[in-house]
């Protein structure tokens, strides 16, 4: 058990943000979490997802847009300073040789936009357990004695 964990916390379902225009994958990614017993908010605009992040401090958020490495890497930035949760990002470029910055702007881990929607959800499922069992981001290790 997480430390500061109540039995209502553990039984709370987990609130998932989906950041993307591919209306189809958002569709079958909420299908897929529903079956899961949680909960999906979706938007299409990086503001929205920002907007909708400080709202619901979800326990996941999944990232899909296209835009210029540098706004991309200022939304992750944003999206970190918002939630503990886990931030996953789907990139289109392979190839892309910037993932280092990407990770210090807060991106727990970038997957190919090729990932099965099986794969991905065992890839976000695992996320969500592995945080019941770390120390959130902004507490300091040393604060918990």
């Amino acid at each position: 058990m997480a430390v500061g964990k109540t039995a209502s916390d553990r039984n709370e379902i987990h609130r998932i943000l989906i950041i993307s225009q591919d209306t189809e994958m958002v569709r079958v990614w909420e299908e897929l979490f529903a079956q899961r017993n949680c909960r999906v908010f979706s938007v299409a605009t990086a503001r929205e997802g920002v907007t909708s992040a400080r709202v619901l401090s979800p326990a996941l958020i999944l990232l899909d847009v296209e835009m210029p490495d540098d706004e991309r890497l200022e939304l992750c930035r944003e999206l970190r300073a918002t939630t503990d949760g886990a931030l996953l990002m789907i990139d289109s470029s392979i190839k892309n040789p910037d993932l280092l910055e990407y990770h210090r702007a807060g991106v727990d881990e970038t997957l190919s936009a090729s990932i099965s929607p099986m794969a991905l959800l065992i890839k976000s499922l695992t996320w969500l357990a592995r945080q019941e069992w770390l120390v959130p981001r902004r507490q300091s290790a040393g604060s918990l004695t």
